[in-house]
């Protein structure tokens, strides 16, 4: 199901997320998105973020689609280097919910 009031929620002024796959090849490891005021941006490649969410691209997926919390006892293959509070909002208001 789609939120149209998550594309105002992602918005912001320069914060920036990385998702960081562990067990992938290094080319196709690392996205970066940049939350910026007209909408965020996607694109590879690896820079100091805010916040670095990092494991097996599994984990990141089920992440990304809430299946899988990214703090907690059943988070052990997540690691978040920096701002835990920017990776939940991202997630918590990203247009996509589970069902």
């Amino acid at each position: 199901m789609q939120r149209p009031e998550s594309a105002n929620a992602i918005r912001g002024t320069g914060q920036t997320l990385q998702w960081a796959a562990t067990d992938t090849a290094a080319d196709a490891r690392t996205w970066l998105v940049e939350r910026r005021p007209d909408g965020a941006r996607w694109r590879r490649g690896t820079q100091p973020a805010d916040v670095t969410v990092s494991g097996p691209a599994q984990s990141l997926l089920l992440a990304l689609t809430r299946r899988l919390a990214v703090a907690g006892r059943e988070a052990a293959t997540i690691g978040i280097e920096d701002d835990i509070d920017l990776a939940q909002h991202w997630l918590d208001n990203t247009a996509h919910v589970a069902d």
